[in-house]
């Protein structure tokens, strides 16, 4: 009897090929390590499948792309799932994954502030968190292209608040960022619309009807005055929408948006909406939210009723 086993060809090869994948970083998402001190996130996926099981079928044969065997210089094939987020993209060079990044800024303290310290979670991948440092950065790397991506910040001074929610486009999304608010000035504003937040049914909801090429990370007004907004689904009258005039408060009575660009929903069942901004000769971005119970969301610039 030899003293060793022979080793397949097969398992040789798909050895090779996840070395060779893991020097060029082909695939690096799902295991939801994190990294307080930079403010990324990454995982780790298997080249050959597009998931975390590196199985798969592999052959010495002639690389076709899309049958589902992985063959000559391909970094993966997932078959008919080629080009589906998170799966091999369709020339089988690589998976189908991008980022997100962008920063949590205090609502009171313009574009140089930054929040540190707060835990940022993506709701659609709870596994993948991070802690920001002091630059109040955060970046998700190896998600999956065409996944719906809304972001979530905790933090002890900040009431918990939430990001629209994006499908992530192959270039990714850069820029996103928390808006986010003090538990004091949250209070304050809830007073000024003579609403007390019942945090046990229902979310509150605001966005920024944004003008084109600003932010939140320019000074001063950003925002696209004499625009109506609607909400769909719709929402009883005393609901919303309720703008904000130019000193950045809400103002019940106020029938569209002053240059704060400022527009809030309060009271609002858990569920999804979209949000849809009305202007002649302008056109806007949708917002889409997803609304829980004792949530703050918010889409902040330049993520939110964006013109364009």
């Amino acid at each position: 009897m030899p003293s060793t086993l022979p080793v397949p060809s097969t398992i040789l090869r798909r050895a090779a090929t996840l070395t060779v994948c893991g020097l060029l970083a082909c695939g690096d998402s799902g295991s939801g390590s994190s990294d307080a001190a930079t403010g990324s996130s990454t995982g780790a996926l298997d080249p050959g499948t597009g998931t975390d099981d590196p199985t798969g079928t592999t052959t010495g044969g002639p690389a076709v792309c899309g049958d589902s065997v992985l063959a000559g210089d391909e970094a993966c094939d997932d078959g008919p799932d080629n080009g589906v987020g998170g799966k091999c993209r369709t020339d089988c060079s690589g998976l189908y994954v991008a980022s997100v990044a962008g920063d949590a800024i205090p609502f009171d303290e313009g574009p140089d502030g930054r929040v540190v310290g707060a835990t940022v979670s993506i709701l659609e991948f709870p596994e993948r968190s991070l802690v920001t440092g002091a630059d109040g950065k955060f970046e998700f790397t190896d998600l999956p292209v065409g996944a719906d991506i809304t972001l979530v910040m905790e933090h002890p001074d900040y009431h918990p608040i939430q990001t629209g929610t994006h499908v992530l486009p192959e270039e990714g999304l850069q820029r996103l960022t928390f808006q986010a608010v003090k538990h004091g000035i949250y209070q304050a504003l809830a007073a000024i619309v003579m609403v007390t937040p019942d945090e046990t049914q229902y979310c509150q909801m605001v966005t920024t009807v944004t003008r084109v090429g600003k932010s939140i990370y320019d000074p001063g007004a950003h925002g696209e005055a004499d625009v109506t907004v609607t909400l769909d689904p719709p929402l009883p009258a005393e609901n919303g929408p309720i703008y904000f005039n130019a000193d950045v408060i809400p103002e019940p009575g106020l029938t569209e948006t002053s240059d704060d660009g400022g527009v809030l929903f309060v009271q609002v069942p858990p569920g999804e909406y979209t949000w849809t901004a009305s202007k002649e000769g302008a056109e806007f971005r949708q917002v889409r939210m997803k609304c829980r119970v004792g949530w703050l969301i918010n889409a902040s610039p330049p993520w939110g009723l964006q013109r364009l």
